[in-house]
């Protein structure tokens, strides 16, 4: 076969060809993702601190208390915001004791009240006390998944939330 320029254009669309259907065009016509987080809480209907689900986003089941976030809603490379989802307040008996609340994610300890820019991280108005010789005193949170410079394996798959008194401090 001779060397022209019909043989060599065939030659290339050949090889453009062949390359494009080896290596495909990353194309996709449907993504699925799944995403799940679990919360537990102690399950005694006597604690002193009370959680409460205060969205039609979260789920809670009274027989093993673990409020679930259903994340198959997330969008990718967005901020995903659920308003006044958590609620924590006062339950006890105890009045003048206040609460100082901590939220941070049970692998690494690190803290995710009202710090931005981790995967999923809760915010609310400071400051995070609960008080009890106020009934009404509680905690509303955001519960926010940022996507944007993460991606769904860096939301933690367990929290601690951690209620300190003022008396254990003195």
């Amino acid at each position: 076969m001779r060397l022209n320029r019909r043989n060599t254009l065939i030659g290339l669309g050949t090889i453009v060809a062949g390359g494009g259907a080896a290596l495909g065009t990353g194309a996709f016509s449907t993504v699925e993702a799944d995403r799940n987080v679990d919360i537990e809480t102690d399950g005694d209907g006597d604690a002193l601190l009370e959680l409460r689900i205060e969205s039609e986003t979260l789920s809670g089941d009274n027989e093993n208390d673990v409020i679930e976030f259903a994340l198959d809603n997330l969008n990718e490379d967005a901020t995903t915001r659920f308003n006044d989802a958590l609620v924590i307040g006062y339950n006890g008996d105890e009045d003048d004791v206040t609460y100082s609340i901590e939220i941070e994610m049970a692998e690494t300890e690190e803290d995710i009240l009202n710090t931005d820019g981790g995967a999923m991280y809760f915010e609310g108005d400071g400051p995070f006390d609960v008080t009890g010789s106020d009934e009404e005193d509680e905690i509303s949170l955001d519960v926010v998944f940022d996507l944007r410079e993460n991606d769904e394996g860096d939301i933690p798959g367990e929290i601690t939330i951690i209620a300190e008194s003022d008396e254990s401090t003195e």
